[in-house]
């Protein structure tokens, strides 16, 4: 049978375990085209929690009683594909569940001589990787030199494009992340110059100010709401800010205020632009190149990364809970197989 935990009520606010539901169906077959994917690793992604609205978000709203979906990594089982062989390794959207049967086009081969872990596929050298490269260095169009402001620095995306920034010579690299243990491990072990703590802080856009007092080239959004309110306000000239993420937004019950201090944009002649890694994923040959100077980053030991793995099927909605109470460290996944 497979396994797989399905939406049973739409969220309201904090996603909950009675929100999911789990049930056991035949494990599918293939048909011309398909593979049949063992999943390995369900990765737990903020983004995840916008399907669950009825609005929806950049793709249509999960009807009630479907498997939720996200990223996975899994293993190939049966094939009617010449594009992927049973036995290997393979990413992409997938379901919460033991099985997935989906056109070949929908994974991804995990090169096997990147790296020698597969959490290290969930991580730096898979989406999350690809996310903070592509969105510091393309989206944002970061130079050697300039200062970078991130929020959600402690998170998965945010600990890579600290390190990033500093790799590609930035100038100065400010965090901000919630409570001084995210804000230690920023600094200590993500390479950021100062962090924020703005749960301390009564005047995040006076905080910003004084640690950068020249104001962020590139301001990474993981957040949104009061984050980007304040960001804002300490932009220089032709600044870029990139919009990952609005974490801040995806529980909310009611809308959150939008910033007030646009007019910022037009005063410094600056840039805002979002980005969907899902975009990006078909174009192999870029995200190899990614993938490559990352890998090369690692095995010289100039980039670090955790992955906080959860072992079992059973863990996954008290897993994706812990995104939202911060209650993890590093890249969340959950173990589904072996």
């Amino acid at each position: 049978m497979n396994r797989q935990w399905v939406l049973a009520q739409r969220p309201v606010g904090l996603p909950r375990h009675s929100d999911f539901a789990k049930r056991e169906v035949p494990v599918p077959t293939i048909k011309d085209g398909e593979v049949l994917v063992k999943i390995l690793y369900a990765m737990m992604d903020p983004a995840i929690r916008n399907f669950l609205n009825a609005a929806g978000s950049y793709m249509t709203p999960l009807p009630l009683g479907s498997p939720i979906v996200g990223v996975v990594l899994g293993r190939v089982e049966q094939t009617a594909s010449p594009a992927l062989q049973v036995g290997m390794i393979v990413s992409g959207f997938g379901s919460w569940s033991d099985y997935v049967a989906a056109p070949a086009g929908n994974f991804s081969r995990v090169p096997d001589d990147l790296g020698s872990r597969l959490e290290d596929y969930t991580h730096p050298l898979g989406t999350i990787g690809a996310t903070a490269h592509h969105g510091l260095l393309s989206v944002g169009n970061l130079a050697a030199a300039e200062s970078v402001l991130v929020s959600g620095c402690a998170g998965a995306v945010g600990s890579l494009v600290g390190q990033i920034a500093k790799l590609k010579g930035a100038a100065r690299v400010v965090g901000i992340a919630g409570g001084p243990e995210k804000c230690r491990r920023a600094c200590e072990s993500y390479g950021y110059d100062e962090c924020i703590d703005y749960k301390e802080t009564r005047d995040l856009s006076a905080a910003i100010r004084k640690a950068l007092p020249q104001g962020a080239n590139v301001y990474f959004e993981n957040v949104g709401g009061a984050m980007l309110q304040a960001a804002l306000d300490n932009i220089t000239k032709n600044a870029r800010i990139v919009v990952c993420g609005l974490i801040a937004a995806y529980n909310a019950v009611e809308p959150l205020a939008g910033p007030t201090n646009l007019w910022n944009l037009v005063v410094n002649t600056a840039q805002i632009r979002a980005f969907r890694v899902a975009d990006i994923l078909p174009q192999h040959a870029y995200l190899r190149t990614i993938h490559s100077e990352i890998a090369a980053w690692i095995k010289s030991g100039r980039l670090v990364y955790k992955v906080d793995v959860r072992d079992g099927f059973d863990a996954i909605p008290d897993s994706f809970g812990c995104l939202f109470s911060g209650a993890h460290d590093g890249r969340l996944v959950v173990k589904i197989n072996d």
